[in-house]
């Protein structure tokens, strides 16, 4: 999907340049870079670029929806939302576009954030706590008909809290479920650990496996 990408990065200045391409390049997403001019003539469905240039650009594509212009800020603070904004964009109205999370709880906790068939966001949180505002953060900021937290049983306490957390905040706009982890582990080795490279792993597989539903008990 990545040579079906029209993202621009349209600023003239040198910093603000190097953050945009760095994040992308993180994200694994293709780009052009033009002047703001030139992106404002171009027939990219995304360009990026700083406030001060943004100005020149949306007024020169007034009436055309199909392209999007973003600011390098929206890149640095959730680079999830913002790339899912962007595939959002290119690929136009989808008829699946659920947005799923997987968790793997423990020591370290693992997240995989699944959205337009693509993993938007693998990453390693710390606590429940961190993990869930991560979480709350995506399924807020992202535009999905259906949003689906799928939380791995190997640490059932911790599994529960954060499901509680989640429905609590969330109520029925998120469907939770507990899923079954056995065949989740991966194999253990000092650099695996060291990089949290197996705890994302595991939370990619709970994001692609069926679980129970979750739901609040009543008071």
């Amino acid at each position: 999907m990545q040579q079906q990408y029209k993202v621009a990065v349209a600023t003239l200045r040198g910093r603000p340049y190097y953050e945009i391409t760095h994040a992308l390049k993180q994200m694994g997403i293709r780009y052009d870079s033009m002047s703001p001019e030139e992106a404002a003539d171009s027939d990219c469905k995304v360009v990026i670029t700083t406030r001060d240039e943004a100005g020149s650009i949306s007024s020169a594509v007034t009436g055309r929806k199909a392209m999007m212009v973003m600011l390098d800020t929206e890149l640095v603070r959730y680079p999830a939302i913002a790339k899912a904004k962007m595939l959002r964009s290119i690929a136009g109205p989808q008829v699946d576009d659920q947005l799923t999370i997987g968790i793997d709880p423990g020591n370290r906790i693992g997240i995989s954030v699944m959205y337009l068939h693509e993993e938007i966001a693998s990453i390693v949180e710390s606590s429940p706590a961190s993990a869930v505002e991560e979480i709350s953060a995506v399924l807020e900021g992202v535009i999905s008909r259906r949003k689906v937290v799928k939380i791995g049983d190997g640490n059932i306490r911790m599994a529960l809290s954060m499901a509680w957390a989640v429905k609590k905040k969330f109520h029925n706009d998120v469907e939770v479920e507990i899923v079954d982890e056995h065949g989740t582990s991966r194999p253990q080795t000092n650099e695996v650990n060291r990089r949290g490279i197996r705890d994302r792993l595991s939370a990619r597989t709970i994001a692609f496996r069926s679980g129970k539903p979750y739901y609040l008990s009543p008071r």
